[in-house]
């Protein structure tokens, strides 16, 4: 626990966003939501640890947190969504929990407690990339199309819902602002960063064997390889494997 309490960050939007409360007086809030956040983290890193990866850092967001693990991109997709679930997964439990010792609170704590458990657990569902609903909506896609095309899908729905959700909420509250802007600029620098995934999305498979549901033998070309699927490729009425096809492709 005390090594899990080192790689707790908080982010500088999370900074802004606690001066902004304590200077219009809700202190107690803030505290709430912070603790509705870090029951949220303890949900990822409950999985995370039940399938023995390496948290690197826990970084607190103003309206929820992030987990940066150390995994291959090739990891089991089935994993991946227990992991990416288990926020989501805990706060419906702080839900039974809030009902169960109801009587405990004070009214307007309760109230605000279910209200924010609410608002969190609904902004997390958005399939805006980092949230968790981004993350669930890619590896749903990753089961069904390659890599390469999930990434992008993602990326799309990712850009089309976060113009809905600023339509919806630019006029509202100052904090708002501030989580558009930070979503703003986790959508581009995902933007940007695609190729790199992309690159070692590749690397990891030529480098390592890992675990496949199952082998294909239609593929095009190193843009339609998929997870948990081992690619064989067809060339001069011969069939030569993935990893030869990836080491063309970086070679070349």
């Amino acid at each position: 626990m005390k090594n899990i309490l080192t790689k707790i960050k908080i982010n500088n939007y999370t900074y802004i966003f606690i001066l902004l409360c304590l200077l219009s007086g809700y202190i107690k809030n803030i505290m709430l939501i912070f603790f509705i956040c870090l029951f949220h983290e303890l949900g990822h890193i409950f999985f995370i640890k039940l399938f023995a990866y390496e948290i690197i850092k826990v970084e607190l967001l103003p309206f929820g947190g992030y987990t940066t693990i150390n995994q291959k991109i090739n990891s089991n997709i089935n994993k991946d969504m227990i992991i990416a679930l288990g926020g989501l997964f805990f706060q419906l439990i702080l839900f039974l929990l809030l009902f169960l010792f109801k009587s405990h609170f004070h009214i307007i704590t309760y109230n605000l407690l279910i209200t924010y458990n609410l608002t969190i657990f609904l902004f997390n569902l958005l399939p805006i990339v980092p949230l968790d609903g981004s993350k669930i909506m890619e590896l749903f896609l990753e089961k069904k199309l390659s890599f390469h095309l999930a990434n992008n899908v993602n990326l799309l729905i990712s850009f089309l819902s976060l113009i809905i959700f600023i339509f919806l909420n630019y006029y509202y509250h100052l904090e708002n602002y501030f989580i558009i802007t930070f979503l703003i600029y986790k959508l581009i620098m995902a933007y940007k960063t695609r190729k790199y995934l992309e690159n070692r999305f590749l690397l990891e498979r030529f480098l390592y064997d890992f675990p496949y549901a199952k082998i294909d033998n239609k593929t095009k070309n190193v843009w339609s390889l998929k997870k948990n699927v081992f690619h064989y490729f067809k060339e001069n009425e011969h069939y030569i494997n993935e990893k030869k096809k990836i080491s063309e492709y970086f070679y070349k």
